[in-house]
């Protein structure tokens, strides 16, 4: 609104010869405009308006400063509240009180709260109840404390593009996400709705990659699978050493110049928790997640074993579970760890060192790329070919296919010789030479032959 010079008797030299001379908290009224007034401040002016509300009470708002507001512009919004009889005040406080009430519905309404509150006690009717919980928890871990009102199909195409490249196939990401659409569908059925409306009601997955792209996804993923070679083995340790040497030379350098109270690395094996965590992915081919979770109680150091159910497969009615006695050079770097942490009984066997906590899911990676830089390692190499690496080496040496299953945590052969058949070609042939070896006729010894024995 344009306001005209005579709408209001303050002038720019008015007001700044008012506040050269004028008090603190003295005040210079408009004669044009009702309850419009400049006050002198200790930084300069403030332009304020004085009204009386609906109940009778008198308030006053702060319209600016000056000179950052000229008298114009201070004077076009006084005029403009005034003329509309607006509660300058009470609307603040009521879009505060509204922002309030929606920041605290905000947090009653993130996946998590929904997830494992009202939605759980639904699930609990249910058979499968427990699985579409776990699923749900597991495929989006990375929305669980996002409000649901504020999901997006931009969200949801970056998750199916997040999982195909993982080789998750589409029928599986299709399960995941129609679970949770029928949660997101059940919060807007409560009285009162959780949701006013399911924000991915009318979103739905990109349609599969086609023939052309899943070959070259697969052949991508079929080349990951595969044993390191000796050479790469050799630069893993030679990183790994190299790493602990470069973290140990920081701290005496951190020691010699000011800081003698840290710890002395020099003393300790491993002068980082990334040492023996990779090791452990190395020798058991453990995912970084089950690492992550990985507890004392789990690896038992007396008896030099692993008993884990793995964290993909927790939420199913009846988990897989991984059974494993440790390599005699793994349970020596495990007591070493176990004996530097303290020889503890029970808690995380890599916590964080800083709130000994359960690390992100991606702690790692900064150590890894820097280890493979460290040992000339592929850059393209990535830490999950360790348990690429341990799968193919078990099956390579003619492991029975069941039994490598259950060491990495499946239940059935068939996803191990799916993605590793091929290192093992010959797996029937020798088999059946075997056979052939335990149904064949067994000769007699000639007379001679025993009589010169």
């Amino acid at each position: 609104m344009a306001v005209r010079a005579l709408d209001t008797s303050i002038t720019d030299a008015t007001a700044r010869r008012f506040l050269s001379g004028a008090r603190e908290r003295e005040t210079l009224f408009c004669e044009r405009i009702t309850g419009f007034y400049l006050m002198k401040t200790k930084a300069g002016g403030s332009w304020r308006y004085r009204y009386q509300d609906a109940s009778g009470k008198r308030r006053t708002a702060t319209i600016g400063r000056y000179p950052t507001k000229k008298p114009q512009e201070a004077a076009g919004m006084a005029l403009k509240w005034r003329n509309n009889d607006v509660d300058v005040l009470g609307d603040k406080e009521r879009t505060r009180q509204a922002a309030d009430l929606e920041a605290i519905q905000a947090k009653h309404r993130t996946v998590t709260k929904y997830l494992e509150g009202i939605y759980q006690k639904h699930q609990d009717r249910k058979k499968s109840g427990t699985e579409t919980i776990g699923m749900i928890r597991h495929n989006f871990a990375d929305w669980l404390d996002r409000d649901m009102a504020t999901l997006s199909r931009s969200d949801v195409l970056e998750w199916q593009e997040c999982r195909e490249a993982e080789g998750r196939a589409h029928s599986t990401l299709q399960r995941a996400y129609g679970a949770l659409k029928t949660m997101l569908r059940h919060a807007t059925r409560q009285d009162p709705p959780i949701l006013d409306v399911n924000p991915l009601e009318q979103v739905n997955l990109e349609r599969p990659v086609d023939d052309e792209r899943t070959e070259k996804l697969s052949a991508s993923l079929a080349a990951t699978r595969r044993l390191l070679t000796n050479d790469e083995i050799q630069s893993l340790h030679a990183g790994l050493d190299s790493f602990a040497e470069e973290i140990r030379a920081g701290r005496r350098n951190s020691r010699a110049h000011g800081k003698p109270q840290l710890p002395d690395l020099d003393a300790v094996a491993y002068p980082h928790w990334a040492i023996p965590f990779t090791y452990c992915a190395l020798y058991t081919g453990l995912r970084p997640g089950d690492l992550y979770s990985l507890t004392w109680a789990e690896l038992n150091i007396t008896f030099g074993r692993v008993v884990k159910i793995p964290e993909k497969t927790r939420h199913h009615p009846a988990p897989a579970k991984i059974v494993m006695d440790l390599p005699s050079d793994l349970l020596d770097i495990m007591r070493g760890w176990w004996g530097q942490k303290g020889k503890p009984q029970a808690g995380l066997v890599f916590p964080s060192p800083v709130n000994q906590r359960r690390m992100d899911k991606k702690a790692h990676i900064k150590m890894w790329t820097h280890i493979k830089r460290l040992g000339g390692l592929p850059p393209a190499l990535a830490f999950y070919s360790l348990r690429h690496h341990f799968i193919s080496a078990l099956v390579a040496a003619g492991v029975p296919l069941l039994t490598v299953a259950r060491l990495v945590g499946h239940k059935s052969a068939s996803m191990i010789e799916q993605h590793y058949g091929h290192l093992c070609p010959t797996a029937a042939r020798d088999a059946m030479a075997l056979l052939s070896q335990s149904v064949a006729r067994k000769t007699e010894q000639a007379p001679e032959q025993e009589a010169g024995q």
